[in-house]
């Protein structure tokens, strides 16, 4: 049989069926059409009942006698203080170092009689892999070396918190605050798999939340079983054995279940990071842990990479109306929260085909800042009724008087067509009022300088009138003609004046509307029409100015601009450089205060921007000795 499970499984699962008769049902179905597989499978079976311990490892008794090491035990400049947890493999130490610096560290040493040398690659693998990386929410490594006895050790970050399943429940933290704590391991996830690794173990046991000055601050930890990306994955892989399951049942990937160590890429940690949104958001895991317990390996595995999941706003439903329930168990999220956009989100994370998922960590996490933004999500097809549901949720003043806009624009490429070409036609009506603001401007000017001569002209008229008024002469005709031209050109001032103060109020209704209607074209899935108008913004100076957040995100003039439309944007030169006036353009991008563009969080990015900008001819400081840019 082709899809026959190997010998070792077919045992483990034969050995976890207490009564006899189960256990010759199971092993004539698992090895029908085989008698030799069943003979041996048999044998194996009567001698481990006959003594279990004939299937430890070779050095179990040897090993069973000699103790490990203890809270006060030294290694190298460490001191014992305690012990903060147990794994397969290797046991973790709270433990102090005194030199070259006293503080406290975590210090991981593999345990007495399992250094076999599987068990030592796969523990040399977690320290390599933890040494490659270098992000806030990932535990750092700080050094290695080996114990006495010649066991492998390593020593990183003292990381002391809840899980982060824990933590959220703990605190009833709301659906933002747990959403937030998620995307700042997303954010870890997607270092690892730019570094070249995959975690394969992601659980909330290895996503500990500490809190540092008042705030929580998500740590991930625990790469011991991690794979490579690039590395070698032939039968004699470090840490995989064809075979053999490598996780936690409860977060496993189908592919990852399905015993092919050559399946199993990124997209495997985006399963287990749906898995965890599940849990962070409905208090349980996708597959009942109980069950996965208790049923046979074959049946583990079946259950993994079949069964259909309920959505998270079902599944919490079902466990706050079930019998003797207490609807407060699960404070901070509501069914009618996780309704809609989060469970096509959490659904599409735990696809069980990996090319239906989320490409990247990255990606599930600006799908959720979509979300928190009140903005159309990726993970559902974006239908008219859906657009419709969440523009008014962002701009419930306005839409009632912006329906038939908003219509016009959802019926598809022609209603954009048309509020692209009512945003161009309000912007250059707005450019002539600015012109003609101006001409005013320049004839208030020479007004007032005409008013200053007649004012002195008056001065000296006055002085005459005074005199010949008081010996009873009439006054000259040329008097009151001055005073005439004194009152029209008055007249023509308070006009000019009242028009200025007209134009201001309409430029600022026009400057309002432009603005709608750009948010309508971003918001209107027509990727050409957006594109165009993104670009209009960014080559409207000779100077580029974007700005970076915390979280790699970029801004232009206040805006955030997407990562993908700006590198679309970037992909031709601008309308001026196509003509072959080749005017001297720059681009210029602000990091938060105090970070590098080598920075992890930044470097990608950065590099794909300076590229797409060397590309059509736009020069920028970045990655090298910046030349003096012009004054924007």
């Amino acid at each position: 049989m082709p899809d026959r499970p190997p010998l070792d499984i077919i045992l483990q699962s034969a050995l976890e069926i207490a009564g006899p008769e189960q256990r010759a049902r199971y092993l004539e179905e698992a090895c029908r059409g085989d008698r030799g597989l069943r003979e041996e499978v048999d044998s194996l079976v009567a001698a481990y009942f006959a003594d279990e311990d004939f299937m430890a490892p070779t050095g179990r008794i040897l090993w069973e006698n000699v103790g490990g090491e203890r809270a006060g035990d030294t290694i190298g400049r460490y001191k014992l203080l305690r012990q903060l947890g147990e794994g397969g493999f290797g046991t973790v130490y709270l433990a102090e170092q005194s030199a070259p610096v006293r503080r406290q560290v975590a210090l991981k040493v593999i345990k007495p009689g399992m250094d076999s040398r599987e068990i030592i690659a796969r523990f040399e693998a977690e320290r390599q892999a933890l040494a490659l990386m270098n992000h806030p929410h990932i535990a750092k490594v700080h050094d290695a070396g080996t114990t006495e006895s010649g066991r492998p050790y390593f020593v990183m970050e003292a990381v002391e918190g809840m899980p982060i399943t824990t933590f959220c429940a703990a605190g009833n933290l709301e659906i933002g605050e747990r959403l937030g704590l998620f995307t700042d391991v997303c954010a870890a996830v997607q270092h690892a798999h730019q570094k070249g690794i995959i975690h394969r173990d992601l659980k909330p046991a290895n996503i500990l939340v500490p809190v540092h000055d008042g705030e929580p601050l998500v740590k991930v930890i625990d790469f011991g079983i991690a794979k490579a990306i690039g590395s070698e994955s032939s039968g004699n892989t470090l840490f995989t054995q064809l075979g053999r399951m490598i996780g936690t049942p409860q977060y496993m990937s189908p592919e990852q279940a399905g015993l092919h160590p050559l399946a199993v890429d990124t997209r495997s940690d985006i399963y287990s990071l749906g898995v965890i949104l599940y849990e962070l958001l409905t208090g349980a895991t996708p597959l009942d842990a109980d069950q996965l317990r208790s049923a046979p390996c074959a049946e583990v595995q079946r259950l993994i990479r079949e069964v259909i999941p309920p959505k998270p706003s079902t599944r919490l439903t079902a466990s706050l109306a079930g019998p003797g329930a207490d609807p407060h168990s699960h404070p901070g999220v509501t069914p009618r929260a996780l309704r809609g956009d989060l469970d096509w989100i959490v659904l599409r994370a735990l696809e069980k085909d990996p090319e239906r998922r989320y490409e990247s960590a990255a990606a599930l996490a600006e799908d959720l800042l979509r979300f928190l933004q009140h903005k159309p999500v990726e993970a559902r097809p974006p239908s008219m009724a859906y657009l419709m549901h969440r523009f008014a949720r962002r701009h419930r003043g306005p839409v009632i008087a912006g329906a038939a806009l908003l219509m016009a624009l959802l019926l598809g490429a022609v209603g954009t067509s048309i509020g692209m070409k009512r945003a161009l036609a309000a912007k250059e009506e707005l450019m002539i009022k600015n012109q003609g603001l101006d001409r005013q401007k320049l004839a208030l000017v020479d007004y007032k300088e005409r008013l200053s001569g007649l004012l002195e002209s008056n001065q000296e008229m006055l002085g005459e009138i005074q005199r010949m008024g008081a010996s009873g002469a009439q006054l000259p005709a040329e008097f009151e003609a001055l005073r005439t031209e004194n009152q029209a050109l008055l007249d023509k001032v308070r006009s000019e004046v009242a028009n200025q103060e007209r134009y201001t109020e309409e430029i600022a209704r026009l400057q309002q509307a432009n603005a709608q209607l750009e948010k309508l074209v971003m918001e209107s899935k027509n990727p050409d029409v957006a594109i165009g108008l993104v670009r209009a913004r960014l080559f409207e100076n000779p100077v580029t100015t974007l700005e970076m957040n915390e979280r790699g995100q970029f801004y232009h003039e206040g805006k955030l601009v997407a990562y993908p439309m700006l590198l679309k944007a970037f992909a031709t030169p601008p309308d001026e450089e196509s003509r072959g006036k080749n005017p001297s353009r720059w681009l210029k991008v602000t990091l938060p205060a105090g970070a590098k563009p080598t920075d992890a969080v930044y470097h990608f990015r950065l590099t794909q921007i300076a590229s797409a900008a060397d590309r059509i001819g736009i020069r920028h400081g970045l990655f090298s000795q910046p030349e003096k840019a012009p004054v924007k």
